[in-house]
């Protein structure tokens, strides 16, 4: 659920009844001293997904950074109900003179331990004795999807998961996240190719942010 306390909305979102997860507070963020987003009021419950929208430079991978508590807001309030959040930047965060085996063992050891049954959903074993350089994007970020898309978070942020993917690996990728909401988790992601059924479209750009009706993009 959200709303732009400073301009009308377009719709509204529905209130599932369930638990909430995530809220943002008369949030604004500034990217490069520019204000990009402004008094923005967000709800996340569990079952939720929020699709951004939006053209280049709008604002959702500054909104989605800031979800994450990887940027801080100009004001406004964040409060997070779950302990685990999963996040994926444009950046796979790959170290590339390291395997894909070791990659995974690296952020495992840092307490970020992609699951197995996803590792193998993504076809990862079959990569796991490449160097990271040696990765297409797509085969890229398949391993970062399985590192952010981990089940303990209940939260998963997400910008431009479908990036480089091939179709099998999008059908796959949509599967783990139907999963996730099925299991009483929340996405938000952004997209300009690929949505989730029953997504709640989040529209950033000039003219402000409208949230618009319950459905596809």
């Amino acid at each position: 659920m959200a709303q732009n306390r400073q301009q009308s909305a377009t719709g509204t979102f529905a209130d599932t009844g369930t638990s909430m997860l995530l809220r943002a507070s008369e949030l604004s963020l500034a990217r490069a001293d520019s204000v990009v987003i402004q008094s923005l009021d967000l709800i996340l419950h569990r079952g939720e997904a929020i699709h951004l929208l939006g053209p280049n430079g709008a604002g959702k991978s500054t909104l989605l950074a800031a979800l994450a508590g990887l940027l801080t807001p100009v004001s406004g309030a964040l409060l997070h109900m779950t302990p685990a959040t999963g996040y994926l930047g444009h950046d796979n965060g790959l170290l590339p003179d390291l395997s894909v085996a070791q990659n995974l063992a690296l952020y495992a050891n840092c307490g970020l331990a992609a699951e197995a049954t996803t590792i193998e959903q993504l076809g990862l074993p079959a990569l796991s004795a490449r160097l990271a350089r040696t990765l297409s994007q797509g085969q890229a970020r398949r391993i970062s999807l399985a590192l952010a898309c981990r089940p303990e978070a209940a939260v998963w942020l997400l910008d431009e998961p479908f990036s480089g993917l091939d179709q099998a690996a999008v059908q796959t990728a949509l599967n783990l996240f139907n999963k996730h909401l099925q299991r009483g988790g929340a996405i938000v992601f952004s997209s300009h190719d690929h949505s989730l059924p029953g997504a709640h479209r989040l529209t950033l750009g000039n003219a402000g942010i409208h949230p618009e009706a319950t459905g596809d993009v």
